[in-house]
């Protein structure tokens, strides 16, 4: 059986593969939480978009390809900074652009 460290070791690989090709300039971080039964995304941006909106669809269903198993995704967009009020802080980041 996966240990929890190792399953939200994996889940955060899948993460990063899932986004291959989907961060736009508009994501500003990406953190990821996984409890046993569902993973939640936390996605940080600039602003809210049709472009935003499309790639995190894409990016959830990148990621349910990559699962061994049917879970329950949920993604959580957040206009603004990922700072301490971000939601995400709380999961495991995955990736943070670099502000100018």
């Amino acid at each position: 059986m996966e240990t929890s460290l190792a399953r939200e070791n994996r889940v955060v690989l899948d993460v990063v593969q899932a986004a291959l090709g989907l961060i736009s300039h508009e994501m500003r971080a990406i953190s990821v939480r996984a409890e046993p039964d569902r993973i939640t995304l936390y996605v940080a941006v600039h602003e809210r978009s049709a472009q935003v909106e499309e790639d995190v669809d894409d990016l959830v269903f990148e990621l349910h390809a990559l699962q061994d198993k049917l879970i329950d995704i949920e993604a959580s967009v957040h206009v603004g900074e990922p700072g301490a009020a971000w939601p995400g802080s709380l999961g495991r980041g995955v990736y943070r652009a670099k502000e100018q």
